[in-house]
């Protein structure tokens, strides 16, 4: 009696443990699905200060971005390259962007190497400068070709780096709608 008792007992846990391991897989799986049909941009750069980095986007073609969708992500200064990931709420899918990329008054330069967007299967890559051909720098953005770094220059009195998605890029990002 006590053996068919600890075989319920084995049998019992046994299916528990299984149950829960489909409902683990299960549930990360939704996550990811979830995670791929979100818009995703990333931003790999390097800036020796603590800093705050925005996207604003609009998600109605032919309107102008006017701050009522808007992403912050904070950064810690650093001599390596980091990098961070805006996460678009799901069914998100923008028209233009704007990508601050500070706004820390004590920082004099700051060296980006990628801004990428990814949605689904599409990648819009922008590694190595490639998005130097798809985000165009404001005024207070200047790229200094000797040492691949850009320089914030103060505008009014106040350094405000911003780059903004250029038509190029407007085109790529229609794709994520097909």
């Amino acid at each position: 009696m006590k053996s068919l008792i600890k075989y319920f007992f084995l049998l019992t846990t046994l299916f528990l443990v299984s149950c829960g391991s489909e409902t683990k897989k299960e549930s990360e799986n939704a996550v990811s699905e979830t995670k791929s049909k979100q818009v995703e941009l990333t931003v790999e750069f390097k800036s020796p200060v603590n800093d705050r980095f925005k996207v604003f986007y609009t998600v109605v073609p032919n309107v102008e971005i006017t701050g009522e969708y808007m992403m912050t992500k904070y950064t810690y200064g650093s001599n390596d390259m980091q990098k961070i990931v805006f996460t678009f709420p799901v069914g998100a899918l923008p028209y233009k962007l704007r990508l601050d990329v500070g706004e820390n008054q004590s920082v004099d330069n700051i060296t980006i190497k990628n801004i990428s967007l990814d949605y689904k299967d599409i990648h819009i890559d922008g590694d190595n400068g490639e998005f130097m051909n798809q985000w165009s720098p404001n005024e207070s953005l200047k790229y200094d070709d000797q040492n691949f770094v850009y320089n914030l220059i103060p505008v009014n009195g106040k350094k405000g780096p911003v780059f903004i998605a250029n038509i190029e890029l407007e085109k790529k990002l229609r794709k994520f709608r097909k």
